[in-house]
């Protein structure tokens, strides 16, 4: 090992979700790099996914899904007025009823046009709000800790195995919520490259391809 570097990694307890990050400097120097490598995790974390954006095809996808099973999209919301960002999932449609209630938009043709507009030309997903009514409208349904576990539940499943198991063309799998909110499972899936959406009937959390249905 050389003596210059410091480590830091995710030790998990035995039920595979608790963790705990931990940092090992090799020189009595370095303590300070751990501190930021810990403190930048930890940043990342609290904001649900750091850096990560939705991919431009699943975020208009999911702006333009108005079926009754909406889509999930993964966006940078900032209080305006405090400048405090944090980036959530929430569903596609809360987020562009708070756009219409940020600008005053109404619900006609024109409005809906004009909300899909400001929505589909932010590409970078990062949206201000200095509307109370608006930011409310789009709430944090989950904690740090749910995505998480989320993230340490579905880890042992590649990709590929995760649109094996919860895509089909045709008859729309069911994701087990497995107790923790669908918002924090969206989030996961989102960051695995999916496109998550909420099934109309049970609420539940499922996803399919951005192609069409043959």
């Amino acid at each position: 090992m050389n003596s210059s570097q410091a480590i830091v990694f995710r030790a998990y307890a035995n039920d595979g979700i608790s963790a705990v990050t931990v940092c090992v400097p090799t020189l009595k120097i370095l303590r300070i790099v751990c501190v930021l490598a810990m403190a930048s995790i930890f940043a990342s974390e609290a904001l649900g996914g750091g850096v990560f954006m939705q991919s431009p095809e699943s975020f208009e996808a999911a702006i333009r899904n108005l079926s009754t099973s909406p889509s999930y999209v993964l966006v940078t919301v900032v209080d305006a007025r405090t400048e405090s960002a944090q980036s959530i999932c929430t569903s596609a449609p809360f987020l562009v009823g708070a756009i219409h209630l940020e600008y005053g938009l109404g619900y006609d043709e024109a409005g809906q046009m004009k909300a899909y507009e400001i929505a589909l030309s932010n590409q970078a997903h990062e949206f201000h709000f200095s509307n109370q009514e608006a930011l409310n409208n789009i709430p944090v349904r989950y904690s740090a800790s749910d995505l998480a576990s989320a993230r340490a539940v579905f880890a042992s499943l590649s990709t590929a195995e995760l649109k094996s198991e919860f895509e089909s063309l045709f008859e729309r799998k069911v994701l087990a919520p497995r107790g923790l909110p669908r918002e924090a499972i969206a989030c996961v899936l989102i960051e695995r490259g999916l496109s998550p959406q909420m099934a109309d009937r049970t609420g539940q959390v499922f996803v399919e391809p951005l192609r069409n249905h043959p």
